[in-house]
């Protein structure tokens, strides 16, 4: 049987560059997952057993995450190992040489784009800037979400096609979860059949590993879309239940534990 990483984010904290503010306020966000993480004036709330800092934040209104004004902040973040969220790139990029990793969340159309983020960009925006990331290093992870269009599947075969002529090492998916006080909380999560549909897609284009990131549905869905990632061959499974642990032993996996984000 082959091997599994489990992740299990314990040692990983994030940290917000722009506190609680985005002025995108997505619709499947709604700033609502910026109110979980550290604001950067004050990092001396960090635990003591941290090993590694996912340094992100709220979108100004060109989508790129304002990094390059906090770059004093996150140098003093280097005793850490940093993995930048960025958003869209457009000025001062040069924070990012001190990036151990570089999560990128890609979209595959511009309607979406349009819709989802409420932001006046096209796909080939998404492409120059993860080209740009790339001429910094060879650690950048496109993140790509199932359903980030209120559960529907729009643009997800798209964004594979494009990201599959480029040579990573590892591609993350995530799911749409319909989240409490955003535009796109009464919409449902993508099926199941949706779901392991892009996964064996995905599967079928790229070459690199496969990670299912900390961000999908919890409840009984949670362990489906698990299941989904494994039977497609993904490499990494991301906060996973203990009874898909358990199931994953019983069948002879070979589980490799990490507390770390996926990407590290």
């Amino acid at each position: 049987m082959r091997d599994i990483k489990i992740v299990r984010l314990r040692s990983t904290v994030p940290v917000s560059v722009t506190g609680t503010a985005c002025q995108l306020n997505c619709k499947h966000c709604g700033r609502h997952y910026l109110e979980d993480m550290i604001p950067i004036n004050k990092i001396n709330e960090i635990p003591s057993s941290t090993k590694s800092i996912l340094v992100s934040g709220g979108s100004k209104m060109n989508g790129e995450v304002p990094l390059s004004e906090h770059k004093e902040e996150i140098e003093s973040l280097k005793k850490f190992k940093l993995n930048f969220h960025t958003g869209l790139i457009h000025d001062d990029i040069s924070v990012l040489n001190l990036a151990d990793a570089i999560s990128f969340d890609f979209v595959g159309d511009d309607d979406v784009i349009k819709r989802v983020y409420n932001l006046n960009a096209k796909v080939q925006d998404y492409i120059r800037s993860l080209e740009t990331l790339m001429k910094i290093t060879d650690k950048v992870y496109p993140h790509i979400t199932v359903g980030l269009d209120c559960g529907k599947i729009t643009h997800e075969y798209k964004a594979i096609d494009i990201l599959s002529h480029y040579n990573f090492k590892k591609v993350v998916f995530l799911v749409f979860i319909p989240t409490p006080h955003t535009a796109f909380e009464k919409c449902q999560p993508p099926k199941i059949e949706d779901i392991k549909s892009v996964f064996a897609y995905a599967r079928e284009r790229f070459k690199c590993e496969l990670n299912l990131g900390c961000m999908y549905p919890k409840g009984n869905l949670r362990d489906q879309i698990a299941e989904a990632a494994v039977e497609n061959g993904f490499n990494t499974l991301t906060q996973v239940s203990e009874k898909m642990i358990d199931s994953l032993r019983e069948r002879g996996f070979h589980l490799i534990f990490q507390d770390e984000c996926c990407i590290f």
